[in-house]
Protein backbone atom coordinates (compact mmCIF):
# COMPACT_ATOMS: atom_id res chain seq x y z
CA UNK A 1 0.00 0.00 0.00
CA UNK A 2 1.47 3.24 -0.79
CA UNK A 3 2.37 5.80 1.71
CA UNK A 4 0.26 9.33 1.59
CA UNK A 5 2.43 12.16 1.47
CA UNK A 6 3.20 14.12 4.73
CA UNK A 7 1.98 11.20 6.92
CA UNK A 8 5.04 9.26 7.58
CA UNK A 9 7.66 9.75 10.93
CA UNK A 10 9.62 12.51 10.10
CA UNK A 11 13.58 13.54 10.56
CA UNK A 12 15.00 16.73 11.35
CA UNK A 13 15.69 17.31 7.48
CA UNK A 14 12.65 16.51 6.25
CA UNK A 15 10.75 18.98 8.89
CA UNK A 16 13.27 21.86 8.01
CA UNK A 17 12.11 20.76 3.99
CA UNK A 18 8.32 21.04 5.01
CA UNK A 19 8.30 24.32 6.98
CA UNK A 20 10.38 25.50 4.38
CA UNK A 21 7.77 25.41 1.60
CA UNK A 22 5.09 26.40 3.56
CA UNK A 23 6.89 29.83 5.35
CA UNK A 24 9.26 32.36 5.01
CA UNK A 25 12.63 31.47 7.28
CA UNK A 26 13.48 34.76 8.93
CA UNK A 27 16.65 33.03 10.44
CA UNK A 28 18.78 29.57 10.20
CA UNK A 29 20.73 29.05 13.25
CA UNK A 30 23.28 26.26 12.44
CA UNK A 31 21.53 23.61 11.05
CA UNK A 32 19.23 23.43 14.43
CA UNK A 33 17.06 26.50 14.95
CA UNK A 34 14.67 27.77 12.55
CA UNK A 35 12.84 31.19 13.11
CA UNK A 36 10.45 32.45 11.29
CA UNK A 37 7.78 36.36 12.39
CA UNK A 38 4.30 34.86 10.99
CA UNK A 39 1.39 37.19 10.69
CA UNK A 40 -1.25 36.26 13.51
CA UNK A 41 -3.90 39.14 12.37
CA UNK A 42 -4.72 42.41 11.17
CA UNK A 43 -1.11 44.40 11.54
CA UNK A 44 0.40 41.73 14.47
CA UNK A 45 2.81 39.78 13.42
CA UNK A 46 4.46 36.74 16.33
CA UNK A 47 8.09 35.44 16.35
CA UNK A 48 8.48 31.67 16.62
CA UNK A 49 11.41 29.47 16.96
CA UNK A 50 11.70 25.96 16.26
CA UNK A 51 14.63 23.71 16.67
CA UNK A 52 15.49 19.72 17.45
CA UNK A 53 16.17 18.92 20.68
CA UNK A 54 17.06 16.03 22.76
CA UNK A 55 14.78 14.82 25.08
CA UNK A 56 15.37 12.92 28.91
CA UNK A 57 14.31 9.79 27.13
CA UNK A 58 16.99 10.43 24.43
CA UNK A 59 14.73 10.91 21.41
CA UNK A 60 15.03 13.47 19.19
CA UNK A 61 12.13 16.33 19.80
CA UNK A 62 11.21 19.58 17.80
CA UNK A 63 10.98 22.54 20.66
CA UNK A 64 8.29 25.25 19.25
CA UNK A 65 8.80 28.30 21.47
CA UNK A 66 7.48 32.15 20.98
CA UNK A 67 8.32 34.77 23.03
CA UNK A 68 5.57 36.56 24.99
CA UNK A 69 7.69 39.31 26.76
CA UNK A 70 10.10 40.65 30.13
CA UNK A 71 9.23 38.55 32.87
CA UNK A 72 10.08 41.73 34.76
CA UNK A 73 7.17 43.57 32.88
CA UNK A 74 4.30 40.77 32.97
CA UNK A 75 1.90 40.45 35.52
CA UNK A 76 3.21 36.24 36.45
CA UNK A 77 -0.01 35.54 38.50
CA UNK A 78 -2.44 36.47 35.19
CA UNK A 79 0.27 35.00 32.85
CA UNK A 80 -0.04 31.25 34.52
CA UNK A 81 -3.84 31.69 34.53
CA UNK A 82 -4.14 32.68 30.52
CA UNK A 83 -1.46 30.28 29.54
CA UNK A 84 -3.41 27.61 31.63
CA UNK A 85 -6.52 27.34 29.07
CA UNK A 86 -4.10 26.58 26.33
CA UNK A 87 -5.34 23.22 25.25
CA UNK A 88 -1.24 22.39 25.05
CA UNK A 89 2.21 23.89 25.97
CA UNK A 90 3.16 26.20 28.78
CA UNK A 91 5.41 29.23 29.95
CA UNK A 92 8.96 29.16 30.50
CA UNK A 93 11.34 31.83 30.82
CA UNK A 94 14.68 31.98 29.84
CA UNK A 95 17.02 35.23 30.29
CA UNK A 96 14.03 37.45 31.61
CA UNK A 97 11.95 36.35 28.60
CA UNK A 98 8.81 34.65 28.99
CA UNK A 99 7.96 31.99 25.88
CA UNK A 100 4.96 29.87 25.54
CA UNK A 101 6.39 26.56 24.44
CA UNK A 102 5.37 23.39 23.27
CA UNK A 103 6.86 20.11 22.15
CA UNK A 104 6.49 16.98 19.89
CA UNK A 105 8.23 14.07 19.62
CA UNK A 106 10.07 14.27 16.36
CA UNK A 107 10.17 10.43 15.29
CA UNK A 108 6.87 9.56 16.39
CA UNK A 109 5.28 12.99 14.51
CA UNK A 110 4.11 12.76 10.82
CA UNK A 111 4.65 15.89 9.12
CA UNK A 112 0.98 16.67 8.19
CA UNK A 113 1.01 16.94 12.38
CA UNK A 114 3.22 19.63 12.51
CA UNK A 115 1.31 22.74 11.73
CA UNK A 116 -1.15 22.45 14.28
CA UNK A 117 0.95 22.67 17.47
CA UNK A 118 2.97 25.03 15.56
CA UNK A 119 0.04 27.29 15.07
CA UNK A 120 -0.90 27.05 18.52
CA UNK A 121 2.11 28.07 19.95
CA UNK A 122 1.98 31.71 17.40
CA UNK A 123 -1.60 31.96 18.34
CA UNK A 124 -1.32 31.55 22.05
CA UNK A 125 1.65 33.61 22.31
CA UNK A 126 0.51 36.40 20.38
CA UNK A 127 -2.67 36.30 22.66
CA UNK A 128 -0.69 36.50 25.93
CA UNK A 129 1.27 39.02 24.39
CA UNK A 130 -1.87 41.08 23.49
CA UNK A 131 -3.82 40.36 26.39
CA UNK A 132 -0.93 41.26 29.03
CA UNK A 133 1.46 43.81 27.19
CA UNK A 134 -1.28 45.10 24.78
CA UNK A 135 1.78 45.36 22.56
CA UNK A 136 3.36 43.83 19.26
CA UNK A 137 7.15 43.75 19.92
CA UNK A 138 7.43 39.84 19.33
Amino acid sequence: MPEKVGCRMASWDDLMSFVRVRYEIMRQVDDGELWFNLPTGGERTQIVSVRQVTGEDGHPWVEITSPVGKDSELDLPRLLTEAGKAEAGGVISVDGVVLFRHSIPLDDTALDGFDRPFRLVVTVADRLEQELTGADQH
